[in-house]
């Protein structure tokens, strides 16, 4: 059975007749979350109507939908066992369909959807005609709430000319694609800087810095100077003030207080723009042992002789 609010599981034991309305919500790894309405209008929806576990409830406050392009699905299907189900959606977008400051298209060029979780929840509203209260914020009555229909992450998307192509897979792909054995003998340092087989917290070597002039949405102007230079070379960056507030960006280098990020901000960076930035690592023993004295850590098996010589 899937969760649901009280008032929806009242009326649909009450009720046979009702609209159903799909809405999209697509949780960027950078941060960033988009809502869309499959409704002929923007809904406004309280949130405490979403389950407990979607990436929509609120218990404060309303979750607002946008109505952004048209959206077409594929069925969705409920299997018994662990074969991961899919969905594909397809996605009509036009010029005014835009994410900060690109379009649409040019986001799934970019790959600013690579990795996104995405959810389809199922709205339920009685008919214009019946007797419940019309929601003053839209067209449909968002009183009785949503259920979660389809939870996963993008596998694979296309910008065609005219349509866009999404294939979602379920969460139960990642038992598929996990690397098996854990661990492989190789020379680079397989843990994920940071975690919890690393051991090293990267907010020790954070610095905060303010956007200086010259910055654009694809680099950031700064007076750091950090030592070693390449210290927040493949690192992150925090937004922590401006339009950008709370998303995050991958460094690809620091060239002389200039950071350059892999993917450019959504939204355009204005003079004294706050920023925090955390240290990156190459996973080599010299990067762990001279610049993070975490050499006790390191994941790597830099000695292991070449198969010629092994063997």
């Amino acid at each position: 059975m899937r969760p649901c609010s009280a008032a929806l599981t009242d009326y649909l034991a009450a009720n046979d007749t009702f609209i159903v309305a799909d809405l999209y919500t697509f949780a960027l790894p950078t941060g960033e979350i988009l809502r869309y309405s499959g409704w002929t209008t923007p809904l406004h929806i309280p949130g405490t109507r979403f389950p407990s576990g979607s990436l929509n409830y609120d218990a404060l406050g309303y979750t607002d939908f946008a109505l952004g392009p048209r959206f077409g699905r594929s069925k969705v299907a409920t299997r018994i066992g662990v074969q991961p189900t899919e969905l594909d959606i397809e996605i009509l977008a036009g010029a005014a369909d835009q994410i900060g400051t690109v379009s649409f298209a040019d986001a799934v060029r970019l790959g600013l959807f690579d990795g996104a979780t995405v959810e389809l929840d199922r709205l339920f509203a009685p008919p214009p005609d019946s007797n419940v209260t019309a929601d003053a914020h839209g067209a449909l009555d968002t009183s009785l709430g949503a259920i979660v229909w389809f939870h996963g992450r993008v596998a694979d998307c296309d910008a065609g000319r005219s349509t866009i192509r999404i294939k979602v897979k379920s969460l139960m792909n990642l038992l598929a694609i996990q690397q098996m054995p854990r661990r492989l003998y190789q020379a680079a340092c397989t843990h994920v800087f940071g975690d919890a087989m690393c051991g090293f917290d990267r907010t020790s070597l954070a610095q905060t810095a303010t956007a200086l002039s010259g910055s654009t949405q694809s680099e950031i102007h700064t007076a750091l100077a950090p030592s070693p230079a390449a210290l927040f070379d493949q690192g992150t960056m925090l937004s922590l003030t401006g339009q950008n507030t709370g998303l995050t960006r991958t460094i690809r280098q620091m060239i002389g207080g200039v950071a350059y990020q892999l993917r450019a901000w959504l939204y355009p960076v204005t003079i004294g723009d706050t920023f925090r930035f955390l240290p990156g690592c190459d996973h080599t023993t010299a990067t762990c042992q001279n610049t993070f004295d975490n050499l006790s850590h390191y994941g790597g098996f830099p000695y292991i002789p070449p198969p010629e010589t092994a063997v």
